[in-house]
C-alpha cells in the first residue's frame, strides 16, 4: 500500500473555497466510459489507445447484422480510419463522473466515438446497444504523468467550473491496469444525445443473454 498517495477527487472539492493546486497531490481521479466486451481484459491490459487492428476487430464483432457484410464494414472502416486525427487515438478521461451520465452518455450507450461514427455511416448505430456492457472505470492518474500545461488547464477548468460546470477532460497515451482503482455499471437512465428526450436504461440481464 502506498501511504504517500494523495488523490484529488473533484467531487470532494465542490464545497471548498480555496484555489486548487494539483502539485499538492500525487494523483487525480478521472473516469473513462465505454462498453467493453470483457471488463477483466481492462484489468489485465489497462485502457489502451485505439489501434487500427484492434478497432477493425471490434467493428467486425460489434456490427454483426443481417444485410451488413464484412467487406462493406472494411471498406467504410478504411475511409474512417484515414480521417481519424492522432489526438483521437489517445485515451480520454473526464474528472467529473456525473457528466458521463448526463452530457456524454453516448460512450455508455454506443461505445467508442470512432466505432459510433463508423456505425452511423453504415446505418447501424443502434446495433451497438446490443454489444458490450456500459462501464465507467475509475482511474487514478499520476500528476507527474501530466504536462505542466495540462495541469494548468485542469486547475483553470476547476475554478471556472464553479460557474460554468466541470467539463474537464484529460488525455493520456495509455492507462496501465494498476491505475484502475474501481469500476461500475450504471443502473440509471442515461440521456441519449442522438434522440432528443429519450433516455437509455441498460438492461444487464438482456445484455448477459446476448453474450456479453
Amino acid at each position: 500500500m502506498d501511504l504517500e498517495k494523495k488523490v484529488f477527487i473533484l467531487e470532494e472539492y465542490f464545497n471548498e473555497e480555496r484555489e486548487i493546486n494539483l502539485n499538492q497531490y500525487t494523483h487525480i481521479r478521472a473516469y473513462h466510459a465505454c462498453r467493453p466486451l470483457s471488463v477483466q481484459d481492462y484489468f489485465a491490459k489497462g485502457i489502451e489507445p485505439i489501434s487500427c487492428e484492434r478497432a477493425l476487430e471490434e467493428a467486425l464483432i460489434r456490427l454483426k447484422s443481417e444485410g451488413l457484410n464484412k467487406d462493406k464494414i472494411k471498406g467504410q472502416f478504411k475511409i474512417a480510419w484515414k480521417d481519424l486525427n492522432e489526438i483521437h487515438k489517445k485515451v480520454w478521461l473526464i474528472i467529473h463522473k456525473e457528466l458521463l451520465l448526463t452530457k456524454s452518455g453516448h460512450y455508455l450507450i454506443y461505445g467508442s466515438e470512432f466505432l459510433n461514427a463508423l456505425a452511423m455511416e453504415l446505418g447501424y448505430r443502434d446495433s451497438l446497444k446490443q454489444v458490450g456492457i456500459p462501464t465507467i472505470f475509475h482511474c487514478d492518474i499520476p500528476i507527474k504523468n501530466l504536462a505542466c500545461s495540462e495541469i494548468s488547464y485542469i486547475e483553470e477548468g476547476i475554478e471556472l467550473g464553479r460557474e460554468f460546470g466541470y467539463d474537464i477532460s484529460i488525455s493520456v497515451d495509455t492507462v496501465p491496469p494498476q491505475y484502475i482503482v474501481d469500476y461500475e455499471h450504471p443502473n440509471r437512465k442515461i440521456p441519449d444525445p442522438y434522440y432528443y428526450g429519450v433516455k437509455y436504461k441498460p438492461d444487464y440481464k438482456e445484455l448477459k443473454n446476448l453474450g456479453i
